[in-house]
């Protein structure tokens, strides 16, 4: 059972892929003009474009049985968390994507850190 890579890590890499894609195809949208959001400017293109290419590598990791990968997914978590809460706050009428933001981020850290999680990336 050790070795067997848990459900949870999959799901979360597969999430993290499927994000870093989104970053990446966002920022060269941006970048190209088919996206033009208002106050994205191109270096906010150009780090999406990074974090996305680097979101991209620390989910192949995770897969590899990375332990520091689990916990810059795990950082990655936390922020989101507390970004959802700092929203949550600030805008309030956005209660619902907030609020699923914030319960994302909090399965994601217990999937990280099941039993079975935990005896994966010990290896």
């Amino acid at each position: 059972m050790v070795g067997q890579r848990p459900g949870g890590v999959v799901l979360i890499a597969i999430l993290a892929w499927i994000g870093a894609v989104l970053q990446i195809v966002s920022g060269i949208l941006v970048l190209t003009g088919v996206l033009n959001p208002e106050g994205i400017s191109n270096e906010t293109a150009w780090i999406a474009i990074v974090v996305g290419v680097a979101s991209f590598v620390v989910a192949f990791a995770l897969f590899g049985g990375s332990n520091i990968a689990r916990i810059l997914v795990a950082i990655s978590f936390v922020f989101s968390f507390i970004s959802a809460i700092v929203q949550f706050i600030a805008h309030p009428a956005n209660f619902i994507a907030t609020i699923l933001a914030a319960i994302v981020a909090l399965i994601g850290l217990v999937l990280l850190y099941t039993s079975k999680s935990n005896a994966y990336f010990s290896r």
